[in-house]
């Protein structure tokens, strides 16, 4: 509604600022063919003697134009009711300029230029400039030199020129029309007249428009409000249990079920909100199931498509990661139960938040030992880099572990990783009843068997990993290394860094 009537006072205005120049130069046209004889007649006529009695040299007629033009002008803000209406609209009309008086008394206060009228002043001036009529007679007694208002020229040899000029804040315009002598087929021009206009006629309409138009506006949402209210009150049952189930939901409960039964559209809502309660419920289950396996943008991933959960698998070149903790069964020996829960919770928080921050899945946790895979079930061109990566972070984030330890008088552990890249198969195994998401071949046994060959605190990657980081790392290659279950010997590379 603001641009609405931003747009009509806006439109108002410049058509009613059009008119008034219309107006204003058939005026100054009129008013300097009217006041050519009269011209004539004063110029030709000896000028007063210095001494003599003010107001001698004054042009009784050109000061008659003067007043009669600005005569007309004054009255054209006045208020008019069309005569012909009906009583109803005459009154509408009527009550409308009442608001208006209102509105001007509180709202515009002091502010007499919207009741004025529009004519600022009448000028009829000879070639010289000085003034041989004005509204002001002070100023053709004192014979005073018209002065162009600023940022306006002189009229050249237009038919009429309009300006417009700024002053106190205001927009004025003037109006100038030549006076032209055409007697004896010369066509000299002997004067000017100047007709200067406000903008009180434009400001009292368009204040008039907006507040009809905000009075309008008012009282249509008034009579909505009121609709509204009836509608609501008829309608406040099943709209209160819809809030509270939408409540229950938005605090976790997803167990809301609203049985209504309707055939318009709130029966349409309650179905959809079952249906939204229902699936919530649904994917609730399968958040919480993958929530401690995968980062977030993994689990969004599986819920946008929940029927990749079901038995089966692909293969798929991805990224294998093993760490487990050395000598962790003779530690255990020695220390509580207790003490044991308590270190193994506070390795696998920490190896877990590094894990998820290079968006890795955990596969499982076997006793000390910790299965993550990189580039499933979403994939990653920089598998990888991210599997080398975490492991470097989980290496130093050891370090921070074992300083902890040592300062609480607890025993130090350290850790070993197998890191390698191959083909796998990857996906849903088990049956109907239980399953779980993970990774099985070839690769996977070479990845443990790396870790199992690791020693304290190193990181062994196979020659397929390698050949994807060494941009990234600095490795030593070790003499190629006898696994359990390969013929051959494996090459294997020790990392030792980051590259700077």
């Amino acid at each position: 509604m603001g641009v609405v009537t931003g747009l009509i006072l806006y439109q108002v205005r410049q058509t009613l600022v059009e008119q008034i120049i219309n107006r204003a130069e058939s005026q100054a046209a009129s008013l300097a063919s009217n006041s050519v004889e009269e011209m004539i007649k004063q110029l030709s006529q000896t000028p007063a003697p210095a001494g003599s009695v003010a107001g001698e040299d004054i042009s009784l007629p050109l000061m008659q134009f003067a007043k009669d033009a600005m005569k007309e002008g004054t009255g054209s803000a006045i208020r008019i009711i069309p005569s012909g209406l009906p009583p109803w609209e005459e009154q509408i009309l009527q009550n409308g300029y009442v608001v208006y008086d209102w509105v001007q008394k509180h709202l515009w206060i002091n502010d007499n230029t919207a009741i004025n009228g529009d004519m600022e002043y009448v000028k009829i001036v000879d070639k010289t400039g000085k003034e041989m009529a004005d509204n002001n007679i002070r100023n053709v007694e004192e014979h005073t030199i018209f002065q162009y208002p600023a940022g306006t020229r002189p009229l050249a040899d237009e038919s009429t020129l309009t300006q417009s000029f700024e002053m106190n804040g205001n927009t004025f315009y003037d109006i100038a029309a030549p006076i032209l002598n055409t007697a004896e087929g010369h066509k000299d021009k002997i004067g000017e007249v100047h007709i200067g206009m406000n903008q009180n006629t434009i400001t009292h309409v368009v204040r008039y428009v907006a507040v009809a138009i905000i009075v309008t506006t008012l009282g249509i949402l008034a009579i909505g409000i009121i609709i509204v209210a009836v509608f609501v009150t008829v309608m406040i049952k099943p709209i209160k249990l819809l809030a509270r189930g939408v409540t229950a939901i938005a605090a976790g409960n997803f167990d809301q079920k609203i049985n209504i039964s309707r055939g318009d559209e709130l029966g349409d809502l309650t179905d959809a909100f079952n249906d939204m309660a229902k699936s919530l419920r649904e994917k609730e289950v399968i958040k919480g199931a993958f929530s401690k396996y995968v980062t977030k943008n993994v689990m969004d991933r599986i819920l946008e498509h929940p029927d990749g959960l079901k038995l089966g698998g692909e293969k798929r070149v991805i990224t294998i990661f093993f760490s487990d903790i050395r000598g962790f069964t003779p530690m255990s020996e020695v220390l509580t139960a207790e003490e044991v829960v308590h270190l193994l919770n506070e390795y696998f928080t920490a190896m877990t938040t590094i894990i998820f921050k290079y968006e890795g899945t955990i596969d499982k946790f076997m006793g000390d030992a910790i299965m993550a895979v990189y580039g499933a079930p979403i994939e990653m061109s920089d598998h990888a880099e991210r599997a080398v990566l975490a492991a470097v972070e989980m290496s130093e984030k050891m370090k921070e572990l074992q300083a902890k330890w040592k300062m609480e008088g607890k025993r130090e552990v350290n850790i070993g990783i197998g890191i390698n890249t191959g083909e796998v198969v990857v996906g849903n195994i088990g049956s109907n009843e239980r399953m779980e998401y993970t990774s099985i071949g070839d690769n996977v046994n070479l990845t443990q068997r790396l870790e199992s060959v690791a020693e304290k605190g190193q990181i062994l990657i196979s020659a397929a990993t390698y050949e994807r980081v060494k941009h990234k790392i600095n490795a030593r290659m070790l003499d190629p290394i006898k696994v359990k279950g390969k013929v051959d010997k494996v090459l294997a590379y020790s990392v030792e860094g980051l590259k700077a």
